[in-house]
């Protein structure tokens, strides 16, 4: 075995169990509490960065034996590894996190086909690091988890991550890596996600906005006129009253709110303060109409408002149906030419 095979059996061997990795990694927890701390060589070379090295149980065996931590112990057997109880591992509290977060860089710009083993050995280059993760994102085409390109790197000290950080240049394969402190990297996430919610948010205010204003009913005030006078016994439509009041009054209505049957309606006129010219060329406010006499009076304030808004609403609803209709028949248009 070289030495260079062994550095690599140790330091993967002591990440499993090392402080970083053993307070958050639940497999490894549930795997400790079976047997006093001890997990076999057979469970560990499970592990692909261990087996990608040796699948050789004496070699991993006499790689730890030779390391110079003591962090790891071997079993008489030398069937099983666990970590040197003497050397208990940090509890991951809120202070352990926060002190961690304090020495970690996030580093972007590496080829995304790029080992572990070579960013780290690059990484070394700037001070003794006791983790480096590869972040990686879920690919949809091929179900496989792929390298972003980017790492959060661990470093010993506070002052080495710093240093990292920055430094005025790093280049890996001629390429400028960023380098950033992991909470600053962490804030501008957050703030991009409330930047692209406020302008999600904002484009939807925008769009109800649009088809507010588009669906939005402007009726002048002074131009509705109530109308009673007709029996239970007669009737009238709505062609009759608009024929008189454009005989007899010279003006055209926009609509009579009125159906065969009832006894009262609502006629709207076109143009501000219609309804007042109206009612001044009638005697009394009275409308003529064959046998019926109506009695028109014009609506004022709140009455006003309410019937406007009422009759704006409706205008909007009537809108919106036909919108549907229209779409609906081009679809069906659209489907039975593609049938034909």
């Amino acid at each position: 075995m070289t030495d260079n095979l062994e550095n690599k059996i140790i330091k993967q061997i002591e990440y499993y169990f090392g402080d970083i990795n053993l307070p958050r990694d639940k497999f490894m927890q549930e795997k400790i509490k079976e047997d006093d701390g001890w997990v076999s060589l057979e469970v560990l070379l499970t592990f692909k960065r261990l087996a990608s090295l040796t699948t050789d149980e004496e070699v991993i065996v006499k790689a730890i034996e030779n390391s110079k931590s003591g962090l790891v112990a071997v079993s008489e057997d030398k069937k099983k590894l666990r970590r040197n109880p003497e050397k208990a591992a940090p509890e991951l509290n809120e202070d352990r996190q926060k002190e961690l977060r304090s020495r970690t860089a996030y580093a972007k710009g590496f080829p995304k086909t790029e080992e572990l083993d070579d960013i780290v050995s690059f990484l070394e280059e700037y001070g003794p690091i006791e983790s480096c993760g590869k972040r990686s994102y879920l690919d949809v085409a091929t179900k496989e988890n792929k390298f972003k390109g980017s790492c959060f790197i661990i470093f010993e000290t506070v002052e080495l991550c710093k240093k990292f950080i920055e430094a005025e240049s790093i280049k890996y394969k001629n390429v400028e890596l960023i380098r950033k402190w992991q909470e600053d990297y962490y804030k501008e996430k957050k703030e991009e996600v409330e930047t692209r919610r406020n302008s999600k948010k904002q484009k939807q205010e925008a769009k109800i906005a649009k088809a507010k204003e588009e669906n939005k009913i402007d009726i002048p005030k002074g131009t509705i006129l109530h109308f009673t006078g007709i029996a239970d016994d007669q009737t009238l439509t709505r062609e009759e009253i608009k024929e008189k009041i454009s005989e007899q009054c010279e003006m055209e209505p926009a609509f009579i709110d009125y159906k065969k049957g009832d006894t009262e309606g609502y006629i709207r006129l076109k143009n501000e303060n219609d309804a007042v010219e109206l009612h001044k060329k009638l005697t009394d406010g009275k409308l003529e109409i064959g046998e019926i006499n109506l009695t028109l009076r014009v609506l004022q304030d709140e009455e006003e408002d309410e019937y406007l808004k009422k009759t704006a609403d409706a205008v909007a609803e009537m809108r919106k149906r036909k919108g549907r209709k229209r779409k609906g028949n081009f679809n069906n248009d659209h489907n039975k030419r593609k049938r034909n």
